[in-house]
């Protein structure tokens, strides 16, 4: 594993966030607005951030100067994207890696999943249907953590 930024974010209240591919326009309207209502609060919001939903709150949290932590399920970027320097500049972002493969697969980001939902105190999913790679896990975390695992 490799990490680039602020490490000390791991130390604090940890909130996952999960989203299918494809989401519902309803469903993405209530991680949007759990994405803004999690910026008023102190806890770091971490994620693969790789589907397009995931991104799009990625990108608002960024906006709102909100700590993230970004896992990768490959090898750490060559070049660092110009918005994610300044949130690592500014100690509000971690970039981290599971595996130091270059190219992103189905297992590194089941691995990476899997990894980043071990870590959190708290897990939000975006609604998916049983045929989701993100089901298992959240029967899983549901079924077997202590933590706060909920279906937005």
């Amino acid at each position: 594993m490799s990490s680039l930024g602020n490490t000390d974010l791991l130390e604090r209240h940890l909130v996952a966030f999960f989203a299918s591919r494809s989401v519902t326009p309803e469903a993405e309207s209530r991680c949007i607005a759990w994405a803004e209502s999690i910026c008023n609060t102190d806890s770091v919001v971490i994620s693969g951030f790789h589907s397009p939903l995931e991104k799009k709150v990625l990108n608002i949290l960024l906006e709102h100067k909100h700590p993230v932590v970004l896992f990768l399920g490959r090898a750490m970027y060559k070049r660092i994207p110009a918005e994610y320097q300044e949130a690592i500049d500014e100690g509000r972002m971690l970039i981290d890696t599971v595996r130091d493969f270059e190219r992103h697969s189905w297992n590194s980001a089941q691995t990476r999943n899997w990894y980043v939902a071990g870590i959190a105190d708290e897990i939000y999913f975006a609604p998916f249907d049983e045929t989701s790679k993100l089901s298992p896990m959240h029967y899983h975390f549901n079924r077997y953590s202590n933590g706060n695992v909920k279906i937005l």
